[in-house]
């Protein structure tokens, strides 16, 4: 836990100013107070996201993914997550009758994803997203590998 002196030095707050906190906005001070161990426990959890997707192999293709990147798919919540699949084909459903063997083998693969999977893969999305500018193929086999189909 982390003293008004040190929350001060590092989010550069006045100490006056958290004295104020402590009184007009007590979640957000408690927050500044646990900064530490929310950035431990995050730490930890992104660990453990990374072990598991250390174990999954999926069969996506690399147009598959690059597809979704380039899609509008952007769940906001956990539920968004679990029901990725449903918000992608009801996205896509105006291109179904064009492409609907492609559209449905990528639904169907989400289908069979749970939730951790589903997160993983969108957070790779999100990345990918946020800090590239073009998604070649070999940035989605980078950002993508365990989920692959040649992997």
């Amino acid at each position: 836990m982390l003293n008004n002196r040190e929350i001060s030095q590092k989010f550069e707050v006045q100490v006056n100013t958290l004295y104020n906190w402590q009184k007009s906005k007590p979640n957000l001070y408690s927050y500044l107070k646990h900064a530490d161990y929310n950035k431990e426990r995050n730490q930890e959890i992104n660990l453990l996201l990374d072990y598991y997707a250390k174990t999954m192999s999926k069969d996506f293709s690399v147009e598959e993914i690059h597809y979704i990147i380039n899609s509008d798919i952007n769940p906001h919540t956990i539920e968004d997550i679990d029901n990725f699949h449903k918000i992608f084909i009801t996205l896509e459903s105006k291109n179904l009758s064009i492409k609907s063997d492609f559209l449905l083998n990528i639904y169907d693969k989400f289908h069979t994803m749970n939730i951790i999977e589903k997160y993983i893969f969108y957070k790779k999305v999100y990345r990918i997203r946020e800090k590239e500018n073009s998604y070649s193929k070999d940035k989605i086999e980078l950002y993508f590998k365990k989920f692959l189909a040649y992997n």
